[in-house]
């Protein structure tokens, strides 16, 4: 396991924050098909009993999350302004204020989206986020290039922030929301010693830039990158482990579990 077998050593101050699509679920071309790959519900809750934090930490809706994986897990939805709690979803007050801007958003979104006339683009609306999906484009390419320069005319428009990810665009409250800050957060709350983070995305780079800073305070980190074809090389070249798709990832957190 190289260096794996570290997290092993304190379990109960060990945490493990893991992303969810094209991690734990294989990419799909419609994001409401994802679902976890067989065996990681139950796997993950082994791994909630063995240490101190097992979490799921996603661009995605807590409530679907929570609905797939359960409440066994510690689950936080669209990179931090949503989390589980005693099987419910609790939106964070930061966000609350927002929810009427996000909305302005999607309406000029869906207008724009409409008169572009972009076929197989798919407009996720989820609330405080909006995602524009570009997977299922008849021309792929065009609709990244017509999408980006859409995405940053809104962004610029109403004063949100814009991001990307796998074959999307991500527009969010101008907010600061990462997988980074949940990591930081809970990794202080819980004294944390060892900290892992399983991403396959260019969105979970800033979770990798959190395990520095752990790093930099004598903590142990481990980064593990989820490889595919579509996988940033950034990602690749800093993750102190490399593992074959959702199904790597799942047999390397067995060897954890086990």
């Amino acid at each position: 396991m190289g260096r794996a077998d570290l997290l092993l050593e304190r379990p109960e101050s060990t945490g493990l924050f893991i992303d969810f699509d094209g991690t734990l679920s294989p990419m799909v071309a419609v994001p409401s098909d994802a679902r976890p790959a067989p065996g990681a519900r139950d796997l993950l809750e082994r791994l909630a009993r063995k240490f101190a934090i097992t979490a799921v930490v996603s661009g995605r809706s807590a409530a679907d999350l929570l609905e797939w994986l359960g409440s066994g897990i510690e689950i936080w939805g669209l990179h931090g302004a949503e989390r589980t709690v005693e099987g419910r979803v609790e939106m964070s007050p930061r966000v609350g204020p927002y929810l009427s801007l996000m909305q302005e958003v999607r309406r000029d979104a869906a207008r724009r989206l409409e008169e572009m006339k972009l076929s197989g683009v798919l407009l996720e609306d989820k609330d405080v986020m909006l995602t524009l999906h570009y997977r299922t484009a008849s021309d792929p390419v065009e609709a990244e290039r017509l999408l980006g320069k859409l995405v940053l005319d809104l962004a610029s428009r109403h004063g949100v922030v814009q991001a990307q990810g796998k074959m999307s665009f991500e527009l969010r409250p101008p907010i600061e929301l990462s997988k980074a800050d949940v990591i930081l957060e809970r990794s202080t709350e819980l004294q944390l010693t060892a900290v892992a983070f399983a991403g396959d995305d260019v969105v979970d780079l800033p979770a990798f830039d959190a395990l520095d800073a752990l790093a930099a305070e004598g903590r142990m980190t481990l980064r593990v990158a989820v490889a595919s074809p579509e996988a940033p090389p950034e990602l690749l070249q800093r993750a102190d482990v490399v593992v074959d798709g959702p199904k790597g990832l799942l047999e390397w957190l067995r060897t954890l579990a086990d």
